[in-house]
Formats: C-alpha cells, sequence, structure tokens
C-alpha cells in the first residue's frame, strides 16, 4: 500500500514537469514538505494504531491508549499507577489486558488470514519497479537544485539594488530637508528682519498692529514647518550650525507674540486674540500662552481680592464671590474663543458652533484655578486648621460652594474632570484636614453617646423619646447628618459611625438581655442602700414594677426608633449618598435593615419578661386562696355571699401596669399582653384551685369514714344532721372568688373564653357544687 501510494506521489510530479510547470515546483520547499508528511504521516499511524488496540475493561488501573503512544516509558508508567494502586493490583490488570491483546490478535489473524499468506505474493517485483523510477526523480531533484540556485543568486542581486536605492531615497529626502530647514531660516529671518547676527535682533516696529499680527502668524507657520523638518534632521552637523539662528528666531517670536498677546488681552480685541491664540497653537506653545495669562492678568486679581484679613467665614465667603466676579469680567473674551459654550451674564449659555472654537486652551483650569490655590495657601493658611470645628464647618462648606460655582463655568463634563484631576485642585483639598475634622467630631458624639449609658434609664420630657439613652442615641445619628456637622467628603465616615453607633446600642440591649432575671431587684438593692435607716414600704410587686417600668420604656422607645432611623436612611442619608454615584446600594439598604432588625429581635425577650413580671406579681396574691379551707374549717361562720379579698388584688399589679404603661405602646400590643398575662395568672389559679378541691375531696372522704365507723358503734343514735358541712362552706367560697376572677377579666377586655384555664377554672368549681349538691 505505501509503495503504491509513493508511485502515485512520482506520477504527479513527473507529469507536472511535462507539462512545462518548472517555475512552479521551484517555489515549494520541500524540506517543509517532508516535515509535514511526516507529522502527518505519524498521526495517522497513531491514530490507526489506537483503533487496532482492544478496550479493556472499565476497573482497570490506566489507560490503554498510553501503549501505543511515542512518548510512553515504562517507568514512567508504573510509577504513575503505583501512586493510585498497589503494585499486586497493577500487576492483576496488567496481566488480565495481555489476556485481552492475545485473543484480540488471534482473531485479527483468524480474520485476515487470507492476507497474511498473500502477503509474500503481492510484493513481488516492488523492487524492479522501485528501481525504475529511482533514476527519473534523480534528474527532476538535480534540475530542480540548479534553477533554485540561479534563481536564488537574482534575487540576491535585485536586493542589493532596491536597497542601494532606498539608501539614495533617504539621503536625497535628508537633504530636502536640509534646504527646506536653510530656507524656512533664511524666509523667517527676512520676515522679522533679524540681522545674521544672533545678540542683534532687530525686530518691525509698523505701526499696523493687524499687519502686523498677520506678519506673525506667517511666522509661526512657517515656524511649525521648521520645527517638523528639525525633528526629521535631529543630530544633523547642519543643524547643529544653524541652531543659533533658530533660538534667535524662537526667542523673537516668542517675545513679539508675548507682546500682541498681553496687548490684545489688554484691549479685549477679539481678532487679534483670537490670532494670537491660533499662532500658540500652530507653534505648539498652549501652556506659554495660558502661563503668560496666569502673569499678566490672573495673578495682579487675585493680589488684590485675596488678602490674609479675610480668614473669617464673612471675608471668605467675600472673596469668594469676588473670585467668581473675576471670570466673566476678564476671562469672557478667551472662554469665548476656547470654551465649548459661550457664557452670559447668568453663567453658561448656549453651546456655541464647534468650528469657531480654538482647540486646546483651558484658561480656567490652567490658569486661574492654580493661581487661586497658591495666593489661599499662601495668604490664608489658617483656614484651613479644624481647631474649631464649627468654623472648619462653615469654611470648607463655603470654600466647597466656592467650587461648585467655579466648576458651573467649565462649560463642559471634560473640562471639570480635567480641573478634579489637576495636581492644584487634589492639593488644595488634601489640605483640609478633613480625618482631623472627623475625628473631633467622632470624639464628641461617642462621648455624648457613652456618656448616656452612665444612666440610661432617666427619662426625659417634652422628647420623642422617653428614655436618656435612646433619646440620645437619636440625636448622634441626626448630627451625623445634619447640615451644619456633614460633609459630603466624609459621607462613608458618617456611614460607619452611623452603624457604630446602632451596633453599641445592640450591644448594651444584649448586656440588658442578659440580666434580665435579676434587673429588677438589683436596681432596688442599690436604692435600699443608699438609704440604709430607711424602711422599704414596698413590697417585692412593687419593686418588680418599678424596674419594668424601664423595660417598657425601653420598649416603646425601640418601636418609635427602629421606623425613624429607617425614615431618615431614606429621606437623608440615601440623597447624600446617591450624590456620590454609588453603585452598591443594595449593601447600604441590607447594612441599615440587618443593624435594625438586630436591636429590633431583643424585643421578644423584653416583652416577655415585661409579661413575666407582672404575671407574677398577680400570681403573688394567688396565695391566699389556699387560706380559704382554714377560714371555714370547724369555725363555725355563716354561709358565704360574696368573694374573698384577694380576688380584687391579685388584679392590683395589672391595673397599676396598665396605667403606667409608656405611650409608646399601642393599644393593640397592650391588649395582647395584658391577654398573655392573664393566661399566665389563669392557668397558675387553676392549679391552685384544683388542689384545694382534692385535698377537700380527700379531707372529706377521711370525715365521712370516721362518721360510719362511730355511727356503726352508737346504736341507739339518731339520724345523721342535715345542716351544710364546712367543706360545701369552702367549695361555694371556692366557687364565688373563680366567678368573681372571671368577671374581673372581663373588666380588661379580655374575655374569659379566650382563655382556657379560665373557662376548665369555672367548671370545675361548678361540676363540684353540683356533685355535692347531688349527694346532699
Amino acid at each position: 500500500m505505501a509503495a503504491s501510494v509513493s508511485t502515485k506521489d512520482t506520477a504527479v510530479t513527473g507529469m507536472a514537469l511535462a507539462n512545462g510547470g518548472s517555475s512552479q515546483i521551484v517555489n515549494l520547499n520541500d524540506e517543509e514538505m517532508e516535515v509535514e508528511h511526516n507529522e502527518s504521516k505519524s498521526g495517522t499511524n497513531l491514530s490507526m494504531k489506537q483503533s487496532l488496540l482492544p478496550n479493556g475493561p472499565s476497573t482497570l488501573c490506566f489507560v490503554t491508549d498510553d501503549f501505543v503512544n511515542e512518548e510512553f516509558d515504562v517507568d514512567g508508567f508504573i510509577t504513575s499507577c503505583r501512586s493510585s494502586v498497589s503494585p499486586e493490583v497493577l500487576r492483576n490488570d496488567l496481566k488480565t489486558y495481555l489476556d485481552i491483546l492475545k485473543s484480540s490478535m488471534i482473531e485479527l489473524i483468524n480474520k485476515d488470514y487470507a492476507d497474511f499468506v498473500n502477503l509474500s505474493t503481492n510484493l513481488v517485483g516492488l523492487d524492479k519497479a522501485i528501481s525504475n523510477i529511482s533514476t527519473p526523480l534523480e534528474q527532476i531533484k538535480a534540475e530542480v537544485g540548479s534553477i533554485k540556485e540561479c534563481i536564488g543568486q537574482a534575487m540576491n542581486g535585485i536586493n542589493r539594488k532596491l536597497k542601494k536605492r532606498a539608501e539614495l531615497r533617504e539621503k536625497k529626502a535628508r537633504l530636502q530637508r536640509l534646504l527646506n530647514i536653510s530656507d524656512s531660516v533664511d524666509k523667517i529671518e527676512n520676515l522679522l528682519q533679524i540681522t545674521s547676527t544672533p545678540s542683534q535682533v532687530v525686530v518691525s516696529t509698523q505701526s499696523d498692529d493687524e499687519n502686523y499680527g498677520h506678519l506673525i502668524e506667517r511666522v509661526a507657520i512657517e515656524f511649525n514647518q521648521l520645527l517638523f523638518n528639525l525633528n526629521q534632521s535631529k543630530g544633523l552637523p547642519f543643524v547643529q550650525k544653524v541652531q543659533p539662528r533658530i533660538d534667535a528666531i524662537s526667542k523673537t517670536l516668542k517675545s513679539s507674540l508675548d507682546r500682541l498677546f498681553e496687548e490684545a488681552v489688554g484691549t479685549g480685541q477679539t481678532d487679534a486674540l483670537a490670532r494670537c491664540l491660533r499662532t500658540y497653537a500652530a507653534i505648539d506653545k498652549i501652556q506659554e500662552a495660558e502661563s503668560l495669562f496666569r502673569t499678566i492678568v490672573v495673578k495682579p486679581q487675585m493680589n488684590e481680592i485675596i488678602k490674609s484679613s479675610m480668614s473669617d467665614i464673612d471675608g471668605l465667603q467675600a472673596m469668594y464671590q469676588k473670585i467668581i466676579d473675576f471670570i466673566p469680567n476678564h476671562c469672557d473674551h478667551l472662554l469665548e474663543l476656547t470654551a465649548e459654550t459661550t457664557l452670559t451674564d447668568g453663567g453658561r449659555g448656549s453651546i456655541a458652533t464647534s468650528g469657531s472654537k480654538i482647540r486646546g486652551y483651558d484658561f480656567l483650569v490652567h490658569s486661574v484655578f492654580p493661581e487661586i490655590v497658591s495666593c489661599i495657601e499662601i495668604r490664608l493658611p489658617s483656614i484651613f486648621a479644624p481647631g474649631n470645628p464649627d468654623i472648619f464647618h462653615q469654611k470648607f462648606t463655603a470654600t466647597l460652594a466656592f467650587i461648585a460655582k467655579f466648576e458651573y463655568y467649565c462649560c463642559s463634563q471634560s473640562c471639570i474632570l480635567r480641573l478634579r484631576n489637576q495636581n492644584s485642585y487634589k492639593q488644595f483639598i488634601s489640605k483640609w484636614n478633613l480625618p482631623v475634622y472627623f475625628q473631633i467630631r467622632f470624639k464628641d458624639i461617642g462621648e455624648l453617646m457613652e456618656s448616656s449609658y452612665t444612666n440610661p434609664f432617666s427619662t426625659v420630657s417634652d422628647k420623642i423619646y422617653i428614655l436618656n439613652v435612646t433619646n440620645t442615641l437619636w440625636s448622634c445619628i441626626c448630627r451625623c447628618w445634619s447640615d451644619d456637622i456633614f460633609l459630603l467628603n466624609l459621607t462613608h465616615l458618617f456611614w460607619k459611625l452611623t452603624l457604630q453607633l446602632l451596633s453599641r446600642f445592640s450591644i448594651w440591649l444584649a448586656n440588658i438581655e442578659e440580666n434580665l432575671p435579676s434587673f429588677g431587684l438589683e436596681e432596688h438593692s442599690k436604692g435600699s442602700n443608699s438609704d440604709g435607716n430607711r424602711t422599704p414600704r414596698n413590697s417585692k410587686s412593687d419593686i418588680i414594677l418599678s424596674n419594668t417600668t424601664n423595660v417598657i420604656n425601653l420598649i416603646g422607645d425601640i418601636d418609635v426608633l427602629i421606623p425613624m432611623a429607617k425614615k431618615l436612611y431614606k429621606d437623608t442619608m440615601l440623597s447624600h449618598i446617591k450624590i456620590l454615584q454609588c453603585d452598591n446600594l443594595s449593601l447600604l439598604d441590607d447594612s441599615i435593615e440587618e443593624s435594625c432588625d438586630t436591636i429590633k429581635s431583643f424585643l421578644p425577650k423584653f416583652e416577655s419578661h415585661v409579661i413575666t413580671q407582672v404575671a407574677d406579681s398577680c400570681k403573688q396574691h394567688l396565695d391566699a386562696a389556699n387560706s380559704v379551707p382554714r377560714q371555714y374549717r370547724r369555725t363555725n361562720r355563716e354561709m358565704p355571699n360574696k368573694c374573698s379579698t384577694y380576688v380584687h388584688a391579685i388584679f392590683i399589679p395589672l391595673k397599676v401596669f396598665i396605667s403606667e404603661k409608656s405611650d409608646h405602646i399601642s393599644n393593640s400590643k397592650c391588649k395582647e399582653w395584658v391577654t398573655k398575662i392573664l393566661r399566665i395568672v389563669s392557668d397558675k389559679y387553676f392549679i391552685i384551685i384544683n388542689d384545694i378541691l382534692t385535698s377537700v375531696e380527700k379531707t372529706r372522704d377521711s370525715l365521712m369514714k370516721l362518721k360510719k365507723k362511730i355511727a356503726s358503734a352508737s346504736i341507739g343514735s339518731s339520724g345523721s344532721s342535715t345542716s351544710v358541712s364546712d367543706e360545701d362552706k369552702i367549695r361555694l367560697q371556692l366557687q364565688l372568688d373563680v366567678l368573681e376572677f372571671a368577671n374581673e377579666i372581663e373588666k380588661f377586655s379580655a374575655s374569659s373564653r379566650s382563655l382556657p384555664a379560665c373557662q376548665q377554672l369555672i367548671a370545675l368549681v361548678q361540676s363540684t357544687n353540683k356533685s355535692n349538691i347531688g349527694e346532699t
């Protein structure tokens, strides 16, 4: 098969030579074709080997294609396999695949057995055919080599001539530039009437300034061409020789142009000023024009406006206004010629035609503002001192307002960006010690907030909040964003301080939450120790209620704080942050929500504490129900007709709680608390009454057994008495107490039907009395 392919390639090559295609064969690169042929042949052999290689089971620890890879290495193969499996497993897998290869080879031989047998027969005469075509191929190779050598020699000769031609062309162009330089120098010297001696410069003193302006413009155009040629001819001896004359021309042109520019600015001649600006731009001297305007116009005016006596806020504002007035009064002609928009008396005007503008100038950014900054830094260094934060805030705010007005005259967004990226602008802003100012504000606000935690539960009057700590917290947060403290440049720091204040409040709430079980008693013990000679008149329930009021006030203040903080964020904080074009507003929303949710998460525990404390105060009076059996057992008292006094005492702490609740607590939340308190008290009351009735029933059973024994011993005694027993009186008294308890619950707008324990309590006493009446 390989022989047939080689013969076909040789036949094609011979046909190409017979058809006169010798020029095409010369361009072929034999070596490249051979490399490509070898690469394709190698890739084909690899793919053929992979296709003939049988696939092994998926459980093998190696890839079977690695065996036919030309870079296959036994040591590397074993090392890579041993890193994943043991040698025994590798040996077993290799043995398994060897058996597969043997069986596959036998199947392949059996499949193509006839071809294997006829292989030697098919190769008969192949050597003779190869020897017959070798001689023509050698001749062709010799002819192609000779032709290639002839063409190479011809190409080398052509390349030498082309290189020589390029050198001649370069020398000719260089010579032409030198001639142009010489002509330009002579022409400019004639126009400016400069003598051959560089030290003697004679400038034309024409009476017609307009013609002289046109002359300078012509000179500038020619000088620009001269500079171009000089740039292309650096280092040549001729250029070094005429350099003194060129320097004299440059000096003369600049002095003449500066004089014309100064006269045009002083007289306000727009045409002459436009010619000067075009001339400066033509010779690439825009910075010199801006520097000259700063020297002859801006600096004298700023020396008159900016004085060291204007360090107070009123003088500073007046000075800034004079600087703003300077722009339309002294820069209007320049801005009309160079700015992207035309200025009017009110500031920005309509956009002018772009074709009428002279591009490249920015006198406000490069001439006016740097001189303003320089004069302020030299004559008013005291305005940057942050010692008095209130005065510093006023001065910095006035400065920001001045910069905003100055940017208004910049007329385009690109001009504003150039102004803000300028070194003088950055230096001027950095002069204001904003970090020091924030540290002073941080210290004042932090100390005020921390001082409130020393006496947090003292109440304040005529305020949105009741407690001192929450009122101070809200005041500190508002101060961070108030107009007399907040600065836009410190938005990130005041935002961080706001989150820190909320976080500090959350930590304090967590401390309160941990100490809630002993909160009331600790406060009372401190008060008792301070007045040791005085006998406390308040009961424990009064102590708990007195300190529970602080927790109620705290809950009410938190309910007010959360919505007000979110409203302040949306109305005030977010408006300042949006000015800075912040992209991650969602993160800020999440931050304030997280802070508020953290504070809000303490409310359930505080509410539970309040409910538990009030309920415990009410439950203390339930113990008096245990004295009812003693009141009627063997006391011979009359049948009860009204409830016990302890029933009304049960609800006294609840009534006090309702009367002293914070105004911030809504009626719905208060009703919810009352319902939970009554449910706790009812559950406790049910347990006590059930225990009493059980005890009474057991006592009754014991007495009944005793009476039966006595009756059996006394045969002649009379029948049983029909009088009311002590147990009946006790059950009746308990029934009156329970019914009055249910009536009192109804007075709190809480239906007894919503309290399962209360309903069970009523059913218990009623069923007990009915059963006993039936027995009687």
